[in-house]
């Protein structure tokens, strides 16, 4: 997509809606939206309007957890465990050995059980205030500026932020992830056992969520996992609350180094208390085109007095986070994807990598002519196509883009453009399925002669007949061409450059395209 327009100047200034159309692309973080016509001034409500991408559950997952509460577990700590002699023990556990386990998303044993889950689970759902992007990266600025010493900053930083809606709504199925955050609910259940004379007894049951989010942002190497852990129900032992206590900590594996760890606060495992933790990590791969990876992590534990210390939850690992200061638009941010103008590097980011991110292009957005273009494409069954449709890689290499661009649009004076227009090809150059790096050969196809028109839009696609370019053909190899307004092919590669940025998009990573 979007040819090099070889007869303008080698630096080119951007006409001031396309600069305006691009700063909304990068605030974007999950999808790059092309808005709708007259965005210089209505965009904000066009891109809002734009249905986007869902959150996708992350694979590999094992979401039921029971085997800390299983016998030959249980047993191992029976045999570490002591008799309680204390004098102000309860009676009923005097002189038995009183242990505790950890289960993970078991069904409730009880409807008033599961009436408290229901009831916890909606009133931390309606807390105000889920974040939104710029609220996310804010929060990551002010981390750094607590690491470097600053106390209003960590003052800003006291409180856990609330989840968003999506997070809730994929509740006791695991991770969950977008582009720049990740999140999990599990229902917790700790079990409390006596047993004396090798009989071993329950003795008690408590309940409780625990609240996992962690978010980055493209555009700062500093990323953050919080934590909330709340009882919301128990019986017998599992009902004590004046003696029963919390205790948690954060760690992380990978190329990362810890900003702060605030553990968990207060620390009372007490029914509807919100025990909260937050810690923010640094990425240690700083140097120019490094790329790291780093898994945050929390871990707890619950005590209550007289029995032995709970086993640990430790929390599955969530996908990996990905920091790099390798991206580069490579002259995307130009509108043309095979300019020698490749930029150097622009800083850090970090993203979630296992989220296939989808570039949204609208038919009555600001360059309608290329959505039409994608949408013809795509239904003659060339790939990208959201949500299943096979993905694209994102390809760097000046010259391998070029060349994809040569193959599917000839320059002059092979072709030579109609006035205004010039060539668009799908998929688009600056991908590994574009006409000459695909990994599969094909032949190329057009949906003109006719020249396609639609009403209040005008030609999305004009081809002279003597090219002998065909018309018709179908299936997931080759590529499409077409004459485009030229407006729209430099303006919507400008905003494709806004998505791999706002995504950092690296090489050979995958991607969709959403016509709407």
């Amino acid at each position: 997509m979007n040819e090099q327009t070889r007869r303008t100047p080698a630096k080119r200034r951007r006409p001031a809606i396309l600069v305006a159309a691009s700063a909304l692309i990068l605030t974007g973080g999950l999808t790059a939206v092309v808005p709708a016509a007259g965005a210089a001034t209505a965009a904000p409500a066009a891109t809002a309007d734009a249905p986007k991408p869902p959150p996708t559950r992350a694979a590999g997952q094992r979401v039921t957890d029971t085997a800390d509460c299983a016998p030959s577990s249980l047993d191992a700590r029976s045999a570490k465990a002591k008799p309680v002699t204390d004098p102000r023990t309860p009676r009923e556990l005097r002189g038995k050995k009183v242990i505790s386990c950890v289960q993970t998303n078991v069904p409730n044993a009880s409807r008033e059980s599961a009436d408290a889950r229901a009831a916890a689970l909606a009133a931390q759902r309606g807390r105000a205030g889920a974040p939104d992007e710029e609220t996310l990266r804010t929060r990551l600025k002010t981390a750094q500026a607590a690491r470097k010493g600053d106390k209003d900053a960590r003052a800003k930083l006291a409180d856990n932020i609330p989840l968003p809606d999506w997070c809730h709504d994929h509740a006791f199925d695991g991770w969950w992830v977008l582009r720049t955050a990740e999140c999990q609910i599990a229902d917790i259940t700790v079990l409390y056992f006596a047993e004396t004379n090798g009989r071993r007894v329950h003795v008690g049951t408590a309940k409780a969520l625990e609240f996992s989010y962690n978010y980055t942002s493209s555009d700062i190497d500093t990323f953050a996992s919080q934590i909330r852990v709340v009882k919301y129900w128990g019986e017998r032992a599992g009902s004590t609350d004046f003696f029963s206590n919390i205790y948690g900590w954060s760690t992380c594996s990978g190329d990362c180094k810890q900003n702060s760890d605030s553990g968990l606060r207060p620390g009372r495992f007490a029914r509807d208390v919100n025990n909260d933790g937050q810690a923010f990590y640094d990425n240690t791969r700083t140097e120019t085109g490094g790329i790291g990876y780093a898994t945050p992590t929390w871990h707890w534990f619950v005590h209550l007095v007289f029995f032995l210390p709970s086993t640990t939850r430790n929390q599955p690992d969530p996908p990996r986070i990905r920091c790099d200061n390798a991206f580069s638009t490579d002259g995307n941010d130009l509108g043309d994807p095979a300019s020698s103008q490749s930029a150097g590097v622009i800083g850090n980011g970090c993203v979630v990598p296992s989220y296939v991110p989808t570039w949204i292009v609208l038919k009555n957005g600001l360059y309608p002519t290329v959505a039409y273009h994608v949408e013809a494409a795509q239904k003659s069954g060339l790939p990208g196509a959201y949500p299943n449709g096979p993905v694209l890689h994102r390809l760097q290499d000046s010259a391998k883009k070029r060349q994809n661009g040569d193959t599917a649009c000839p320059p002059a004076p092979t072709w030579v453009r109609p006035a205004g227009k010039s060539c668009d090809e799908y998929p688009m150059r600056s991908t590994y399925e574009g006409a000459s790096t695909a990994p599969a050969p094909g032949t190329a196809r057009s949906f003109a002669p006719p020249t396609q028109n639609v009403p209040g839009v005008g030609e999305w696609c004009e081809m002279d007949a003597a090219w002998n370019v065909p018309t018709g053909v179908t299936g997931p190899t080759g590529w499409s061409s077409c004459m485009l307004p030229a407006r729209d092919n430099s303006g919507a590669g400008a905003l494709l450059g806004g998505f791999y940025k706002s995504n950092r998009v690296l090489d050979n990573d995958p991607f969709l395209v959403w016509p709407q």
